[in-house]
């Protein structure tokens, strides 16, 4: 990046191998993520049908015993894997992503400029803690609003086995009653869990902030310690990004 706005010619194709290295990177990466994906969709594919397979094994004194309904099975059969598909193929990579992101972010502020990567390494608070407090709140709304949709799913279940039954004694109302009152515990949920999205992704907000007080302290070291106007601006984004 200091080469830019040189005239020189030898700078200016370093600076273009650089910048087709990078993209050679970039594209070695988006392969993995497109087998990581991949790899995900089979295994939760695989799961899910031996899942049914070992459910239809079982005794009949199983589903007496250990289960309450049939719409319990379903819903382990679709949602479960679901969730298992999700973290195969997203969750793990992102989160493998995000963490070397973030150590490698940090390590390479402080090899460019370590002066200013140790004046804004304390910023890293205001960006990690808003993520993990999100992260964990988001993960217990999850949880309820999934118990929450299975009650749902079990009063729709029953009606539905049992049409004749409900209707012969005239139980549409009150089916839908409980159905609805059964989905007003999730939409709370969903409301809280919006609230709580975007309460985290406002509180990246302090990035404007790093980003002030990382441009005047750069400044200075442009000034009075010779840095380069590029240094600065890579260890900026490193440690605005890698918070993030």
């Amino acid at each position: 990046m200091n080469s830019l706005g040189n005239a020189s010619g030898t700078s200016n194709n370093n600076f273009v191998h650089n910048i087709n290295k990078n993209a050679a990177v970039l594209l070695y990466l988006a392969c993995v993520s497109f087998v990581a994906c991949f790899l995900g969709e089979r295994q939760a594919a695989r799961m899910r049908a031996r899942y049914l397979k070992a459910v239809l094994r079982q005794e009949v004194a199983y589903f007496d015993l250990h289960v309450t309904s049939t719409s319990e099975v379903i819903t382990s059969v679709s949602n479960d894997s679901l969730v298992i598909q999700d973290v195969l193929s997203e969750k793990v990579p992102n989160f493998l992503m995000n963490a070397s992101m973030f150590i490698g972010s940090y390590i390479v502020a402080f090899a460019l400029l370590w002066r200013l990567a140790i004046a804004g390494f304390p910023f890293v608070i205001f960006l990690v803690i808003p993520g993990l407090m999100y992260g964990r709140t988001l993960m217990g709304l999850a949880k309820k609003i999934r118990e929450e949709y299975n009650q749902a799913g079990t009063i729709a279940e029953q009606a539905i086995s049992s049409i004749r039954t409900v209707y012969s004694f005239a139980g549409e109302s009150k089916t839908i009653a409980a159905f609805s009152d059964a989905l007003d515990g999730s939409v709370k949920l969903g409301l809280k869990q919006g609230l709580a999205k975007g309460l985290a992704i406002g509180s990246n907000g302090v990035v404007f902030a790093i980003w002030s007080f990382m441009s005047y302290y750069g400044s200075r070291m442009v000034m009075y310690h010779g840095a380069k106007g590029g240094t600065v601006f890579a260890v900026g984004a490193s440690l605005a990004l890698g918070g993030l």
